[in-house]
């Protein structure tokens, strides 16, 4: 069995990603991970979590930060400069545009199962576009269950990605790079 060590920014990213993984992967594997609590830290740190990542056998390693305001190339290369020269040589930097939420938010009636919302939910045509999709899930979700269910990424997320359809997440162009590396190593 392979272990994907995991960085990401939190414990719901990674949630996220786990179960995304699992609907891709046709082998099995485990997940070793940290955890920057924000992109700053991530940046810090992520050589060295790489290095501690390769030591405890992981053979796989993904990068996870969400661009939030950011330029893409800038933080791109930034997060490359920051892995430097990876212990781990298969590896990617996933970095959802926005918020990780926004891939989440492609799958309408996701949200609408796993949180048995009482009105459900229409397709939202570029949720990439969206500026603060975890502020715009929050409000969906509160809307269309008559405010009987406050959202809370750390709780909602899996079980929203545990719905998923994966070919809805095909409409967001940073899910590309995730599913390529999951299918290729994992498939």
């Amino acid at each position: 069995m392979k272990l994907v060590g995991i960085i990401a920014e939190d414990e719901s990213d990674v949630d996220v990603v786990r179960e995304l993984a699992q609907k891709l992967a046709r082998r099995r594997f485990g997940i070793k991970r940290f955890l920057g609590h924000g992109c700053g830290r991530i940046h810090a740190k992520c050589l060295a979590w790489a290095q501690q990542l390769q030591r405890q056998n992981c053979s796989l390693l993904m990068l996870v930060c969400d661009l939030d305001r950011q330029h893409l190339g800038q933080l791109r290369t930034s997060l490359q400069s920051a892995l430097g020269s990876c212990p781990i040589p298969r590896h990617v930097i996933v970095i959802p545009v926005r918020e990780i939420e926004a891939w989440l938010l492609a799958d309408h009636e996701a949200i609408t199962a796993a949180l048995r919302l009482r009105k459900p939910m229409r397709r939202l045509s570029n949720t990439e576009a969206i500026a603060n999709p975890k502020e715009r899930l929050r409000d969906i979700i509160l809307e269309r269950s008559n405010g009987r269910v406050t959202y809370l990424n750390t709780v909602h997320n899996k079980k929203i990605a545990r719905q998923v359809q994966i070919k809805n997440l095909y409409r967001c162009s940073s899910f590309t790079p995730f599913k390529d590396f999951i299918q290729v190593h994992l498939g």
